[in-house]
């Protein structure tokens, strides 16, 4: 399996680099805040222009048929820049739309997307629970030609900018997702009282639509995690080039040296299953295992190189004025997306049994 970059893949990321630089904001230059940001719509909009959010739609669906592997570039981009962008967000819940709704739909939505005029998030957490794809607390009941959505989604990033929300509510026969107008949003939690959503799916077609597109938006943190990680290790190892102890520079101490190299190998692990987990994406059917498996390696990876990083660093890593700290809060807060990483390796153990035995001899 070649896992080098493509011309075109490399010509993107520079763009998108490029794009990251001229529109970062004074507080990303000084380091980036801990808390989530808010939407830049400007930033959003720079990144629109040069195709990030239509890359992984389909021609025929108003995106560029480009896939996860030349997103994972661009995703790994933003992850290095500090700057917050709802990626991972349009990913997932753009993916329940492109499965689940008919041609109309799919040309509005991603078409629009695309473009730039819609902003699509998922409202899948539940306020005071731990996260999981089966919601509890917010039912759906058939109203006229739609359905009536009630209950309280908590927090969604990104809604008070998102134009429409996909929404997971219980239902008589399942669990369903549902496309809601966001047009009335102004905080991150979503207080449904009878809100009129259109069906997207309902039953074993919901689970496996949001399953898949959480997958595919793991793909998406996964990248943003590399990127992230590759700043930490650069800013430390120019740090223990530079600053100086008992009249030597830090890089000189063997140990410190050996734990730079256990970053890098780190790094190079995490490296090959991110670019593994956005090639399996481009699959079809996806292997959502697989990029499960990927997520697993990319969360340790994260807790070694953040850690490490600032340990390193001294008591400026945790200043609010250096960058590194907030890297490591920023990994911190991607490996705890969607789950934990312990929830997911419990998912993942309870189908061990379901994969065959491999003979290492045979």
């Amino acid at each position: 399996m070649d896992f080098t970059p493509t011309d075109e893949q490399r010509a993107l990321a520079d763009a998108v680099k490029g794009v990251l630089a001229r529109r970062g904001s004074p507080a990303a230059e000084q380091g980036a805040p801990a808390a989530p940001a808010a939407h830049d719509a400007t930033l959003w909009q720079a990144l629109v222009e040069v195709g990030v959010p239509a890359l992984p739609w389909s021609e025929q669906d108003g995106g560029v048929g480009a896939g996860f592997t030349d997103l994972a570039a661009a995703a790994t981009e933003i992850g290095r820049s500090r700057l917050q962008v709802p990626l991972a967000e349009v990913v997932v819940a753009g993916s329940v739309v492109a499965r689940t709704g008919d041609d109309a739909l799919r040309t509005e939505i991603l078409g629009g997307l695309s473009e730039g005029e819609v902003l699509l998030v998922p409202a899948l957490a539940e306020p005071m629970r731990a996260f999981s794809p089966t919601p509890v607390e917010v039912t759906a009941t058939r109203s006229g030609d739609g359905w009536a959505l009630t209950g309280t989604k908590a927090p969604v990033r990104y809604a008070p900018a998102a134009t429409h929300l996909v929404v997971s509510a219980a239902t008589d026969t399942g669990a369903g997702l549902f496309l809601l107008d966001a047009a009335d949003i102004s905080s991150e939690e979503v207080v449904l009282d009878g809100a009129v959503a259109r069906e997207l799916a309902v039953g074993d077609a919901a689970e496996e639509a949001l399953r898949q597109a959480l997958a595919l938006g793991g793909a998406v943190l996964n990248a943003e995690a590399l990127g992230a990680m590759e700043e930490a290790l650069r800013m430390t190892t120019e740090y223990l080039r530079t600053r100086e102890q008992f009249g030597r520079p830090l890089a000189s101490f063997q140990a410190l040296t050996h734990r730079a190299a256990d970053m890098y190998a780190q790094l190079e692990l995490a490296r090959s299953a991110t670019l593994y987990a956005a090639m399996v994406a481009d699959e079809d059917p996806i292997d959502v295992d697989a990029i499960e498996r990927s997520r697993a390696v990319v969360d340790k990876s994260a807790r070694l190189v953040g850690q490490e990083a600032v340990q390193m660093h001294g008591g400026i890593g945790v200043t609010a004025e250096y960058p590194v700290g907030h890297l490591t809060a920023r990994l911190t807060a991607i490996s705890r997306t969607w789950g934990t990483p312990r929830a997911r390796l419990s998912d993942l153990g309870t189908r061990v049994a379901d994969h065959a035995d491999v003979d290492v001899l045979a």
